[in-house]
């Protein structure tokens, strides 16, 4: 009976798990030998193929193919998945030196034709050529940086001006060379000729992926993914980040400090055309569209009229200005209401920006409400392109329900003369009818009056004393805004070292980075937007803090930055939480 079961259900897990798209690719455990060295080359395919007779220009086959088979499939909240993996293994090695290829191989599947990549071997000479050469320069391929390297991405080099890209900083780990990676400490760079919206990853933590470059298998580990957008034109730089990282740890091993630096971008950020628009102010995407909507086009004198403007699309609509509309004067406009629901993800950034406003009709007669322009640069184009809502007519009656009002059509009086229409319901009001006299006769010495007078002299004179003592506090803006901010850091260390006793690390240091970053707009003067590491340390050196105390409070925004990515321990957070209330008690010390 249990075999049935197990046999039907296979057969309906078939059934209901979709047919995957065909996967084939190939890949080597290095590029760079000597002609010494051998190299495992791997075919791989999600379904069964045959590999017929195959040929290598520029090396010999020395063992396989070895052939291996997996299936796994697995069931999460209701979704099947099903995976499976054929594999070819060939151990080959070069016929001779110099830069080699291993040429595309060639399967049909299911009718369509699918190829691999060609990869590139990089062959030196081995021992025995060097020791006949004498020759005392080193061809080792053991080139770490092919096996463990960092490097930042990007979407695109040539931008225009204000263009959304993608900028992404990661890890690579060759998966036959190096274990157990683990990352101590990086230094991501900042710059100011970019608007950067940061990519937060599902989990607080981003994925580890596996890519293929020039043959080579690798472990992917993203430390940050970001939306820029360059403020400027011309030829802009984003600069290399440092990464401290230790390998191969394990039980019997302490591993292998490696510290890596990754490259450099230069992007070319192109200008726009020139000429743009009346109506353009800086929206460069793609995808726009403009609705305008009227909560009625026929209404009373005193009824409300509700207008709102949507522009949705692909840029970035956190800069975007929302048009302005020029009015009749006769309608009486009331604030108007900014809403936003905009999507940061690695494709870009989209959304919409809606703006509603209220207005309200003083005349019965006609208005024309003028036609509304947005004009945006179109990256798929490479063109200005005007969206436009045609002007639209309001038809105003007269209010029948307040008789005593007196209304007008506008359009029959002239300016002054409308200003002189008013509302007159009597002529004369509060005429009193009553008259009281007060007798001022009699001394006021020894009266109520007297007693009350000598008695404030001491309260003014206390009252006084008080304000001369804290006329500073009580003038200076500064120092009183300041107690504040003071207040609210204290609170914050409470509810840090409150997440700290309940080992929340990740809402520990995200207490942590956002107290500091307050201390440090406010107490020196920094703007948010340029709350960077060199403004800061730049600030604090003009403030007279020593060095060491500078690079402690570099180690501590570190340690909030990495809790992002990676897990602290509880002993890390204590060390952060220490020499945060030691730094700010010292800061607030020397101020």
């Amino acid at each position: 009976m249990n075999k049935i079961v197990t046999i039907i259900s296979f057969l309906i897990i078939s059934v209901i798990v979709p047919a995957q798209e065909f996967i084939f690719k190939s890949y080597v455990d290095q590029n760079s030998i000597t002609t010494d060295e051998y190299l495992r080359f791997i075919v791989e395919s999600n379904e069964r193929v045959q590999l017929n007779n195959l040929t290598f220009r520029d090396f010999i086959i020395r063992q396989g193919p070895y052939t291996s088979s997996s299936s796994q499939t697995t069931i999460i909240n209701g979704k099947f998945e099903s995976k499976k993996e054929y594999k070819s293994t060939f151990v080959l090695s070069p016929k001779k030196e110099g830069e080699l290829v291993i040429e595309s191989i060639k399967v049909s599947y299911d009718g369509k034709d699918y190829t691999t990549d060609r990869i590139i071997i990089n062959v030196g000479k081995g021992q025995k050529a060097i020791q006949q050469s004498n020759s005392t320069k080193s061809n080792s391929t053991n080139n770490s940086n092919s096996k463990l390297f960092a490097k930042i991405s990007t979407t695109k080099l040539n931008p225009f001006l204000g263009e959304n890209i993608l900028i992404s900083y990661k890890i690579y780990q060759s998966i036959y060379h190096v274990r157990n990676l683990e990352v101590t400490d990086y230094d991501l760079p900042m710059s100011n000729d970019f608007w950067t919206e940061l990519i937060e990853p599902k989990n607080k933590q981003w994925k580890e992926e596996q890519e293929t470059i020039n043959g080579i298998r690798y472990s992917v580990f993203t430390l940050k993914k970001e939306i820029i957008s360059p403020q400027k034109s011309g030829k802009i730089t984003i600069p290399a980040f440092e990464v401290t990282t230790m390998v191969n740890r394990d039980f019997f091993n302490r591993g292998i400090q490696k510290n890596l630096k990754s490259n450099t971008i230069v992007l070319n950020v192109k200008k726009l055309p020139n000429n743009p628009p009346s109506s353009f102010n800086g929206q460069v995407g793609k995808n726009y569209k403009l609705k305008v909507n009227f909560s009625k086009k026929e209404l009373n004198v005193d009824d409300a009229l509700d207008i709102g403007i949507e522009i949705s699309g692909n840029g970035n609509l956190k800069q975007l200005s929302l048009p302005k509309i020029n009015y009749p004067q006769d309608l009486e406009k009331y604030p108007e209401e900014i809403k936003s629901k905009i999507n940061i993800k690695t494709s870009g950034i989209s959304g919409k920006k809606q703006m509603s406003q209220l207005l309200i009709p003083r005349f019965h007669g006609e208005y024309e409400i003028p036609k509304i322009e947005f004009s945006y640069f179109d990256i798929n184009s490479k063109q200005y392109i005007t969206l436009t809502e045609p002007k639209s007519i309001i038809q105003v009656g007269k209010n029948n329900k307040n008789s005593v009002s007196i209304t007008s059509n506008p359009n029959n009086y002239t300016k002054n003369e409308q200003q002189t229409v008013a509302l007159i319901n009597e002529n004369i009001h509060h005429i009193k009818t009553k008259t009281e006299l007060y007798d001022f006769s009699d001394p006021i010495f020894g009266s109520t009056y007297y007693w009350a007078l000598i008695g404030s002299i001491p309260s003014t004179l206390l009252l006084l004393m008080f304000f001369i003592y804290n006329k500073d506090k009580l003038t200076n803006s500064d120092k009183v805004h300041m107690k504040k901010i003071i207040k609210e850091i204290n609170q914050s260390f409470d509810i840090a070292n409150k997440h700290l006793n309940q080992q929340k690390n990740d809402s520990f240091y995200a207490e942590i980075y956002k107290l500091w970053n307050n201390y440090l707009s406010n107490k020196f003067k920094i703007e948010i937007a340029e709350l960077n590491r060199e403004k800061i340390n730049e600030k604090l050196t003009i403030n007279g803090i020593q060095k060491e105390d500078i690079k402690s409070l570099t180690d501590i925004l570190n340690y909030c930055e990495m809790a992002q990515y990676s897990p602290l321990t509880s002993k890390d957070a204590k060390h952060s939480y220490d020499q945060s209330k030691l730094l700010f008690n010292k800061f607030e010390k020397n101020a």
